[in-house]
């Protein structure tokens, strides 16, 4: 089910990680998927840079099926599998990951970059000099120059660091730690941590709005969004669907979505939109089985969707709350960013 394209609307993309290992780019308008990049590895996340010239993807090692970084996520389970006391993400496995730079005009790489183990997500600061990964099985936080592409700092975080973003001034990075229930604040002057927070069980990924006041996360072990006043720490709940993964503010600040994957034996297949004035959902949309990535467009009009156990993205016009266009993509999409 295609759109027909808006000639009103600008050109536009979106990019979903797709965990079977590889890239898919899509066009806002036609909503028809124009390339697909093959990656060596499990993609895990995607994110544009703020000039929209350079697209990063963390990759990660191929697993065996049954050792799926999303495999079985029973009730308890966090997102990545069970994380006992002193087992990582993975099982055994030690094998650093790698950071891809892609040009977003001819869909060219432009450099490598190890990391640690797992990275997990990525983000740019507001000024494009940095970007931040998040290591999950290392506890920690590469540092990557864009001007030399080299890792120049790592900063210690909580267990199992995995989504994260930075304020609009680019003081501070907020880290959801999966693996102890907390959000790491990291100093981005000092590359120290400066506060943590404790949100709740199997904290997944965060968001924060533009004034640096209210941070959000998502809690995937209590089915809920963690809505947090940074100026107090005082925590607000509000219950979304089963097993809530990703977390997007819209660019106005109003409203918070919440991407509820399930699991994979019952997968969830909604998205909660959540009022962040009045702190309650305003709407529960259907989308696809094991929805999980979500990102908004730059004008706020659509809200773009991965769908895991199904492969697809849902496009869903913010107005009428109602998905207009489902695109197939490759296997297993994860992460998604919108240029």
């Amino acid at each position: 089910q295609i759109t027909k394209p808006d000639e009103n609307k600008s050109t536009s993309f979106y990019y979903t990680a797709n965990e079977s290992g590889s890239i898919s780019i899509i066009d806002s308008q036609s909503n028809e998927v124009i390339k697909t990049l093959s990656t060596d590895g499990m993609t895990h996340n995607v994110q544009v840079s703020p000039d929209g010239k350079i697209l990063g993807a963390t990759v990660a090692a191929h697993m065996d099926e049954d050792q799926t970084e999303h495999g079985d996520m029973s009730e308890g389970q966090t997102e990545h599998g069970d994380m006992n006391e002193g087992q990582t993400d993975h099982g055994d496995m030690n094998m650093n990951g790698r950071v891809l730079f892609y040009d977003t005009e001819t869909n060219e790489l432009i450099k490598e970059v190890e990391v640690g183990n797992h990275p997990a997500h990525i983000v740019f600061t507001p000024d494009g000099k940095l970007a931040l990964v998040t290591n999950n099985e290392d506890n920690n936080l590469y540092v990557i120059d864009m001007g030399k592409y080299e890792v120049t700092n790592q900063v210690d975080t909580g267990k199992g660091p995995h989504g994260l973003r930075i304020s609009a001034d680019g003081k501070y990075a907020y880290i959801a730690n999966m693996g102890e229930n907390t959000v790491s604040i990291l100093d981005l002057s000092s590359f120290t941590e400066k506060d943590r927070i404790e949100v709740g069980n199997t904290p997944v990924t965060t968001g924060i709005t533009s004034d640096g006041k209210t941070m959000v996360a998502t809690v995937n072990g209590e089915d809920s969004l963690a809505i947090v006043n940074l100026e107090n720490e005082n925590i607000d709940k509000v219950l979304v669907g089963k097993g809530p993964a990703q977390v997007y503010i819209q660019h106005d600040d109003k409203y918070a979505f919440v991407a509820n994957q399930g699991t994979e034996e019952s997968p969830s297949n909604t998205v909660s939109k959540i009022n962040l004035v009045t702190k309650t959902v305003e709407a529960t949309i259907d989308v696809g089985k094991g929805a999980h990535g979500v990102v908004t467009s730059d004008d706020n009009k659509y809200v773009y969707v991965t769908n895991m156990y199904e492969a697809t993205v849902s496009v869903i016009d913010s107005e009428t709350n109602k998905v207009i266009a489902t695109v197939p993509v490759d296997k297993e999409p994860n992460g998604i960013s919108y240029k």
